[in-house]
């Protein structure tokens, strides 16, 4: 009815309500961690995104062509990003909860990552120097 109507405001609450349901569900039955969490809130975003489009689609008189197209695009890739960082998130959470030696591992990559990142960005400020030499 929202979407029927082009109001932009009810939106927020029925998503409001569909997250407040799938909360209810994961207190009710307790898992230890569900893993479907990260494709719910990218299917909330997008379910989001989208209704907000189809109602600015229909208010704006004037559009160059693709613009549409290109919404839809960014919406799905904002989307993918969404669930790629939920997924990390809880990858992340579940390694801490289980603890031990997976603990480590991540401690050791991420140390690795660090020290490759400022290696990365000395050869970096090396380069920019020689070439500020050269000019």
């Amino acid at each position: 009815m929202t979407l029927a109507f082009g109001w932009s405001e009810p939106i927020v609450g029925a998503l409001a309500l569909l997250g407040g349901s799938y909360a209810v569900i994961l207190v009710v039955d307790a898992p230890p961690l569900d893993g479907r969490s990260a494709v719910v809130g990218a299917t909330l975003l997008a379910i989001g995104e989208l209704a907000h489009l189809s109602i600015e689609a229909r208010l704006s008189v004037t559009e160059e062509a693709g613009a549409t197209a290109r919404r839809i695009a960014s919406v799905a890739m904002l989307a993918l990003v969404a669930l790629g960082l939920g997924a990390a998130v809880l990858a992340v959470v579940d390694i801490l909860r289980t603890g031990g030696v997976a603990i480590e591992a991540v401690g050791v990559a991420a140390a690795a990552g660090a020290v490759g990142l400022l290696v990365l960005a000395a050869r970096e400020a090396r380069t920019g120097d020689e070439r500020d030499r050269r000019e």
